[in-house]
C-alpha cells in the first residue's frame, strides 16, 4: 500500500521544490486552460501548477521540505513527518506540506492523520488533484466505491487528462451500475 500512494503523490511532485502557494493568481488560468484545452498541453499545465504549488516563498520552509522529502526516499518516516510538522507550524497555509505528511502518516497505518492532512489540503487548495486521487484510493480500499467515484470524478473536474483516474471512475462506474468490468 506504501508504493501505490507514494508513486500517486510524489510522482506529481517529483522534483519541485518546497511548498505550495495556492493563492497565486496564475493558477485560475492554468486550471482553466487544462480543463478545457487538450491533452497535448495538459502535462505542461500539470506542470506548471505543480510549480505553482511548490513555491514557498521561504527558505527555511524549503529546506525543511525537501529535507522531508529525502527522508520519506530513505524510509526514514518519523524524521520526515518530524520535519513536516515543523513545515506545516512554520506555515500553516501550506498545503503541499499537509500534503507530503499525510502520505508519511499512511505509510505508517495512521489513516484518520492522513485523512485530517488530506482534508486540510483540500480546504486550502480544493483543486489538488494529486490529494484527490489518493483518498479515493482510500476509499476504494475501504470498500466505499460510491465515494471512490465521486472523488475520482472531482479529479477528472479538474484535471479532465488523468488517465488513471478516468479508468478507474469507469471502471467504478460500471461496478455502481452493476455492470460486469
Amino acid at each position: 500500500m506504501r508504493t501505490v500512494f507514494c508513486a500517486i503523490f510524489l510522482g506529481l511532485a517529483a522534483s519541485l521544490p518546497a511548498a505550495a502557494d495556492q493563492t497565486d493568481p496564475r493558477l485560475d488560468a492554468l486550471f482553466e486552460e487544462l480543463r478545457v484545452g487538450d491533452a497535448i498541453r495538459a502535462e505542461e499545465n500539470v506542470g506548471r501548477i505543480l510549480e505553482i504549488w511548490a513555491d514557498s516563498q521561504s527558505d527555511t520552509v524549503d529546506v525543511l521540505y525537501a529535507r522531508a522529502e529525502e527522508s520519506l526516499d530513505h524510509d526514514a518516516d518519523d524524521l520526515a513527518q518530524a520535519l513536516l510538522d515543523h513545515v506545516v507550524g512554520l506555515a500553516p497555509n501550506f498545503a503541499q506540506g499537509y500534503a507530503l505528511r499525510g502520505i508519511i502518516r499512511l505509510n505508517q497505518d495512521d489513516r484518520a492523520g492522513a485523512i485530517e492532512d488530506f482534508s486540510k489540503v483540500l480546504e486550502l487548495e480544493p483543486r489538488q488533484f494529486a490529494v484527490r486521487t489518493t483518498l479515493a484510493q482510500i476509499l476504494l480500499a475501504g470498500g466505499d466505491k460510491l465515494e471512490a467515484y465521486e472523488m475520482f470524478q472531482k479529479v477528472l473536474e479538474w484535471n479532465p487528462h488523468d488517465e488513471t483516474a478516468r479508468r478507474q471512475s469507469r471502471a467504478l462506474r460500471r461496478q455502481l451500475d452493476g455492470q460486469e468490468i
